[in-house]
Order: C-alpha cells, then sequence, then structure tokens
C-alpha cells in the first residue's frame, strides 16, 4: 500500500524514547520504519500454504495482519516499530523436574507479564504524547523478529532465533506500533557465515535447510504446542526435553556471553528476579504422571509451562522416562499406561513401558 508522505522524524522523542526503554529493563532498543514486510509477508505466506506451521492455526489464520502493521487490525497510521529485547538466561545451570529439562525461557516467571508490564507504561507514555501506539509481546500478530532485524537489534540465525551480538540468542522480544515518526536505525545483516553447528544438533532434523524450520518435527512445538500422540520416529529424538528445548542455542557460538558468565540480569520491582528458577520444579518428573487439574495450576500457576496443560506435560513426561532409560521409573509408567485419565498419555506411557524392558533385555 502506497504511504502518505511523511513528517520530518523527531529526532528528540526518538531519543527519548530509547532512554525511555533502556530505564525500563531492556538491554537493547531499536527503531524500524512501519511499512508492509517483504518479503518476509510472502515466506510466511508460503510456511503457512506448505503446512510447516503444523497445527498452529492461528499463525494462518493472522498471516495477512502480521504481514503489515498498518493492517486495519493494528495500527493504520503506523510509522514506526519500536523493538526492544530482553535477555532472560542466567549462568546458572537450568534446573527442572529431575530429570527432565525445561527450556531457559520457561525457568522463572511467565515472560508474557514481565515484558507486557514493561511495554506497557512506553506505550502510555506516548499515547500521552498524542501517537496511537500497540505493545505486543508474542501474543499478537506481529513478526517481532523480523523487525528486531530491520531496527537493528540483531540478525536471525540459521536456526531461525534472533541473535543480538554481545547477549546472544536468549531475549525475549517485544513491540510497540506507534504513529510517531521516530529516526530508524539500520538493519543488521547475518552474521552466521558458513557455520552449520545449529542445524547439525538438532536432535529431530527440524530444519529443512538454514533459516528452514519444519515446526512438524521440532521439540518445542512437539512439547508446547502439539495435541494428541508424538510419532514414533520423534521420541527418541526428544531426549530428555519435558518443555521447549535449547538444543540448538546451546551450540552456537553466539551465545558466549551466557558461557562465560556476562549475560545481564533483571530485577522486578519487588527486587525479585523474574527469570530464576522457579523452585516449584525442583520435584521428580514422575509426578507429573499423577497431577490432577488442580496440582498442576499450582505447579504451573503464573509460568509459561501453564501454556502445555497438564495431558500434554504428563505425555511428555512419559516419553522422558521411556527415554531415561531407568526401571525405577517402571512402576509409575505401568500405572499410567493402565488408568491415566487421557488416552494419549496412556499411549506415551506404554511406549516408555516398552522403551525401558527393550533396553533392560539388551
Amino acid at each position: 500500500m502506497d504511504r502518505e508522505p511523511t513528517e520530518t522524524p523527531d529526532v528528540v522523542l526518538t531519543a527519548q524514547v530509547k532512554a525511555r526503554a533502556l530505564d525500563l529493563g531492556f538491554a537493547k532498543v531499536g527503531i524500524a520504519r512501519a511499512e508492509p514486510l517483504a518479503p518476509e509477508g510472502d515466506w510466511l505466506r508460503s510456511y503457512v500454504e506448505e503446512g510447516r506451521h503444523a497445527s498452529m492455526q492461528w499463525l494462518a489464520d493472522t498471516a495477512e495482519v502480521r504481514a503489515d502493521p498498518t493492517h486495519a487490525r493494528m495500527v493504520p497510521r503506523a510509522r514506526s516499530v519500536i523493538v526492544v529485547a530482553l535477555p532472560y538466561a542466567r549462568t546458572e545451570p537450568p534446573s527442572g523436574p529431575s530429570p527432565a529439562r525445561i527450556a531457559r525461557y520457561a525457568q522463572g516467571r511467565d515472560y508474557h507479564n514481565v515484558v507486557r508490564r514493561r511495554l506497557r507504561k512506553l506505550e502510555k507514555w506516548l499515547r500521552g504524547l498524542g501517537h496511537d501506539s500497540r505493545w505486543s509481546v508474542d501474543a499478537r500478530p506481529v513478526l517481532e523478529r523480523a523487525w528486531a532485524v530491520r531496527a537493528g537489534i540483531g540478525f536471525v540465525g540459521k536456526n531461525c532465533c534472533l541473535i543480538v551480538p554481545g547477549i546472544g540468542s536468549h531475549v525475549f522480544l517485544g513491540t510497540v506500533i506507534t504513529t510517531a515518526e521516530l529516526v530508524v536505525d539500520e538493519p543488521m545483516p547475518s552474521r552466521c557465515g558458513r557455520c552449520t553447528l545449529c542445524l547439525d544438533a538438532c536432535p529431530t532434523r527440524a530444519f529443512v535447510g538454514p533459516n528452514e524450520l519444519d515446526a512438524r518435527r521440532c521439540i518445542s512445538y512437539l512439547t508446547i504446542e502439539h495435541d494428541g500422540p508424538i510419532a514414533s520416529e520423534l521420541r527418541e529424538g526428544m531426549g530428555e526435553w519435558l518443555f521447549g528445548c535449547d538444543v540448538c542455542q546451546d551450540v552456537c557460538p553466539f551465545n558466549g556471553a551466557l558461557a562465560a558468565g556476562r549475560m545481564p540480569r533483571l530485577v522486578d520491582d519487588d527486587d525479585v528476579e523474574p527469570f530464576a528458577p522457579d523452585p516449584r520444579h525442583a520435584r521428580a518428573v514422575s509426578e507429573a504422571l499423577t497431577m490432577d487439574d488442580e496440582a498442576f495450576a499450582a505447579w504451573t500457576a503464573s509460568t509459561p509451562l501453564s501454556r502445555s496443560g497438564r495431558v500434554r506435560i504428563a505425555r511428555n513426561a512419559a516419553i522422558v522416562l521411556g527415554n531415561r532409560g531407568e526401571r525405577r521409573h517402571l512402576p509409575v509408567l505401568q500405572e499410567a499406561a493402565r488408568s491415566h485419565d487421557d488416552e494419549t498419555v496412556r499411549d506415551a506411557a506404554a511406549w516408555a513401558v516398552e522403551e525401558l524392558r527393550r533396553r533392560g533385555e539388551s
């Protein structure tokens, strides 16, 4: 669509926006021009047409809105997209229900709430100056990674993660789409070069090629979003991942700041680190097979784990125990295979029982 003639970018307001974003705790802030995304919009449409979005129907339903911040369902008179990055990884070893693993981003509080509180303050301030604005953090139809590249925050690695030089890929992204005419930053080109460590490390071979992920084979998708049974040929590759996966990020050289213990930390107004490991996670993963709805809600309240729901987590737990191969878990798996209230969990537990028996015989 054609854009109306623009005003001169407000240099002073741009500086104020960036200063406020940094004061709110964000580690990086950049600005891009609000306009229809190309070629990213075409890529998203092709991704959906090829079915690589798996069961994430919301991607298909909002593809056109995601490709254009000036869409009628976003901010029609938008001029700028403010992009912020907030690191979440800690240098301490990740915790999780023994012997399972939880992705680093899900170790602490639900990031939607943590980032949203800060973005809303920035949005409210801009609205107070007369600029229509709308915040987003992974819950509205916005292609945050594409805007982060355009705003000079980082570049997209071959594993499809946004990489911020000096910090790495363990960051949450947020945006504020606004009618304010701001000074835009220069996009950041890729720095991956010939490295393919992330592609080679994926246990389930989810990468079709560089920057091409098939969600139907991705451990993060399978453990968090996928309903029903997980294909037998993918279960062993899931290893001990209960929720999410960090494999392709763990091998990335750009995450050296984490390995070297240089990751910045965020502290909330209550002097609590929101992304510190939740002590509720320190329990036996086998308990996930016996939780009722009330117990599950208490265990996952205000954490990303609540997104998967009790059944998916129980299914994942059974697969983790099957991959672990320890016969001490046989009784709880046999009971789940026999009497769990969900067929998907019973199927996963029965598979795990057979895995333990097979390994015991070999």
